[in-house]
């Protein structure tokens, strides 16, 4: 009986102790007169359990930095100011605002909100360099999560044939290759964390078999009895230069990758040879020339092409390209020679925050793979050097149960806010937004449209 994919949410409290993005504190000379109590729609201002007369210290890392209390203090007794240890958060990408974002989406499985707007620039580096089209969002149907309008997110992971042909008594002259459909265009890869304990590794599998989607673990990591117990959400990762010989899975192993190395289409023939009824896929690092590669790879027959970024969203190398121009050039190479579908491509790598799904997709991804995202779920601090036994959260003893519900949690938000875009675009499906380049606008071409090269000079 057909039922419509449900992610079950709940509150996670967290683990370790909270930290605020903002401090507010309260003079001496307040008079407790409860007026920002009422400001405040957070609940960072409460009056005292103990005795109701007092206002109770701030709880501020409720604090969405709006102001208001501070605005409405009839003594001046607020102040506010930037948290220290949250402006120490994060590299790069992932900013103190998108890792604490991950924290509250991994605590309630919400939409975050900002209470005092966005007040960033409206243009940046990568995937902050596009906006997507919300025309339809006047349509009072096109309401996303709320459920009036159904909206597909799964995606079809695998090679489609170009054409199907059939013999003169209608039977089906086309041999369809094996596919595996998923209901959300998100994987979980445990390979590319920088820890995993056993506990977190039973956590994320456990969580891929709740979201009916697939965890990408190392060869060997776990055991054949635990891939055929997951029933075809494991993917064994196989290194590069590994005796194939000796490599037995299970049929519940539905789709197995191989990290291509020097000599990946040797090893490629051979998987292909020992697994004829899997779909295979072949991991490639991002760098100079990857449409080339992926193109290649195509060419030998490869369903599917999981392009690894680096964490920072970028090809590795001196000419390292943003994702987003990189799946572009992937996506149209693909598109120019007629044989788009005959490819799924997977997006890893720079996943810092829910709107880069939608993004990634929009550029040409298939789908996307989330792997330090899932990390930051857990409280994970981002630290220079991360090493199990000065983590200052123990992530390595998080409990299984907790780490499957917060990552539930995080892909269901995430989930939501695709819902959110899909619908304010008029879209029923997410399959339909690949390479919709005409949903987004990007910066790079506003700029060569509007502000073409200036010559000065005699050239005249």
């Amino acid at each position: 009986m057909y039922e419509r994919y449900h992610i079950p949410l709940k509150t996670v409290e967290p683990r370790a102790s909270r930290v605020a993005g903002f401090t507010i504190e309260r003079a001496d000379n307040c008079i407790n007169c409860g007026r920002c109590e009422r400001a405040c729609i957070y609940g960072v201002h409460t009056r005292s359990r103990s005795d109701t007369r007092e206002m109770a210290d701030p709880v501020s890392h409720l604090c969405k930095d709006c102001f208001r209390c501070i605005a409405e203090c009839p003594q001046g007794a607020l102040t506010i100011s930037r948290g220290a240890e949250f402006q120490s958060l994060g590299r790069g990408i992932w900013t103190p605002l998108r890792i604490s974002t991950i924290w509250s989406e991994a605590e309630t499985g919400k939409i975050p909100v900002l209470g005092a707007g966005y007040k960033g620039m409206f243009a940046g580096d990568g995937y902050d360099d596009m906006w997507t089209d919300m025309s339809e969002i006047v349509r009072p149907t096109r309401d996303g999560i709320h459920g009036r309008e159904f909206i597909s997110t799964g995606v079809d992971i695998g090679r489609m044939p170009p054409f199907l042909e059939f013999e003169p008594s209608g039977a089906m002259r086309t041999s369809i290759p094996p596919l595996i459909e998923i209901p959300i265009p998100m994987v979980l890869d445990l390979t590319r964390m920088r820890t995993c304990s056993k506990t977190m590794a039973e956590g994320f599998l456990d969580a891929a078999s709740r979201l009916k989607t697939l965890a990408f673990v190392p060869l060997g990591s776990v055991s054949n009895k635990t891939i055929r117990d997951m029933a075809g959400c494991v993917v064994p990762v196989i290194p590069s230069h590994t005796d194939l010989s000796n490599v037995n899975l299970p049929d519940e192993a539905r789709l197995i990758e191989l990290a291509a190395g020097l000599s990946w289409k040797k090893d490629y023939d051979a998987l292909v040879k020992k697994f004829p009824d899997r779909v295979l896929s072949v991991r490639i690092e991002a760098a100079t020339g990857v449409e080339d590669k992926v193109f290649e790879m195509l060419e030998r027959g490869v369903a599917v092409a999981n392009v690894q970024f680096t964490d920072q969203g970028r090809e590795s190398g001196r000419n390292d390209r943003h994702a987003k121009d990189s799946l572009r050039a992937i996506h149209d190479k693909l598109v120019e020679a007629g044989r788009r579908d005959e490819l799924t491509v997977m997006a890893g790598g720079g996943m810092a925050a829910a709107e880069h799904v939608p993004k990634s997709i929009i550029c040409g991804a298939d789908l996307v793979s989330l792997s330090k995202a899932l990390l930051i779920a857990l409280e994970c601090r981002d630290c220079t050097k991360c090493e199990s036994p000065s983590c200052p959260i123990d992530l390595p003893s998080a409990p299984a149960s907790w780490v499957a519900d917060r990552v539930m949690n995080v892909v269901g938000a995430w989930r939501d806010q695709l819902l959110e875009v899909l619908g304010a675009m008029g879209l029923r499906e997410v399959r339909r937004l690949r390479g919709e380049l005409g949903r987004a606008i990007f910066l790079d071409d506003l700029e060569a449209d509007f502000l073409p090269p200036q010559h000065g000079g005699d050239d005249a």
